[in-house]
């Protein structure tokens, strides 16, 4: 009798550990994939090679997806297909975005960072300020955060756009033109800037004064209605990532050498002019949004008025 209520309650015993197994396994499989794009920058590329997010999210039972993207046009156009959940993008492509009828919403802002955009001339040139660009050709992407500043650095010495001779390419192509000289200026961000300067060249101006410039974290509607906590666990994920770097962006600068081919210490220098730690939406974030939207319509670069509270979520 005692040898037949011991079998029983081990039994008992491994058929409870078997229910556990199996209801843990199914928890961990049940709520689906949170998929991520990312672009070749510092804090999501760190972020997914450390692999620290997907253990986390595993925990809440979900798996995790990246998607690579090289503009941010591309991956602002994903996140609103809702063929992915979260993005990191510059603020003007995302105004520029939700003008043409976009949805998304931001959830975090890293500071403006105005150092690390700018307008470039050669080393030699006889052009020292951004009046002297009168005539000159002047090489850009067009409809970005680069022409935004053109414009409105231009404005500001009582010039417009069209005192300039416009060249428009995307930075690789506008990289070749200059170092050629194609070009008379280069109007570009990090780490284009950054690498052209370490080669000799000059920057004259730079957005500080002109306009803001921060780099954005976005989520959809739909998995912010889905789980706000993986949400935050994503925003936690990042902000560590970024205080990493801002405390020692070596890691992270020889993680981008790989990835894209410009050296780490240009990247050191670049990483060095922001801080990459994001936090959720201020009213400081809102306000360059909400001015930005009102400069890019008054210049013509966006259609649409954009109410930038309507996109903006809090935890």
């Amino acid at each position: 009798m005692k040898n037949f209520i011991k079998n029983l309650m081990n039994c008992m015993l491994i058929a409870s550990l078997l229910l556990l197994i199996v209801g843990c396994g199914k928890n961990a499989e049940s709520k689906g994939t949170i998929r991520i794009g990312y672009q070749k920058n510092g804090t999501t590329l760190l972020l997914k090679d450390k692999g620290e997010l997907e253990k986390a999210l595993k925990e809440k039972g979900y798996k995790v997806e990246w998607s690579e993207f090289n503009t941010a046009t591309s991956i602002l156009e994903a996140l609103n297909a809702k063929s992915i959940d979260f993005a990191n993008a510059g603020d003007a492509p995302s105004v520029m975005a939700l003008s043409k009828g976009m949805d998304f919403k931001y959830i975090a802002s890293e500071p403006s960072a105005p150092d690390t955009e700018g307008i470039l001339v050669r080393g030699n040139s006889n052009i020292k300020t951004v009046a002297d660009l009168k005539g000159k050709k002047v090489a850009y992407n067009k409809a970005s955060i680069a022409e935004y500043l053109l414009v409105q650095a231009l404005k500001k010495e009582g010039l417009k756009i069209d005192d300039v001779e416009s060249v428009i390419l995307n930075p690789p192509d506008a990289s070749v033109a200059f170092k050629n000289g194609e070009v008379d200026a280069w109007v570009v961000w990090d780490p284009y800037m950054t690498a052209s300067a370490a080669n000799g060249n000059q920057v004259i101006a730079t957005s500080k004064g002109i306009v803001p410039y921060r780099s954005f974290y976005f989520a959809t509607a739909d998995i912010l209605k889905k789980d706000e906590d993986v949400v935050k666990t994503v925003v936690k994920h990042i902000q560590s990532v970024g205080k990493n770097i801002d405390e020692d962006p070596s890691e992270a600068a020889q993680v981008l050498e790989t990835n894209t081919g410009i050296k780490s210490d240009t990247w050191i220098t670049a990483l060095k002019k922001k801080s990459s730690n994001p936090q959720y939406m201020d009213q400081e974030a809102i306000t360059d949004l909400t001015q930005q939207a009102k400069e890019l319509k008054e210049i013509g670069l966006i259609d649409q008025e954009v109410k930038i509270a309507d996109y903006v979520w809090a935890p």
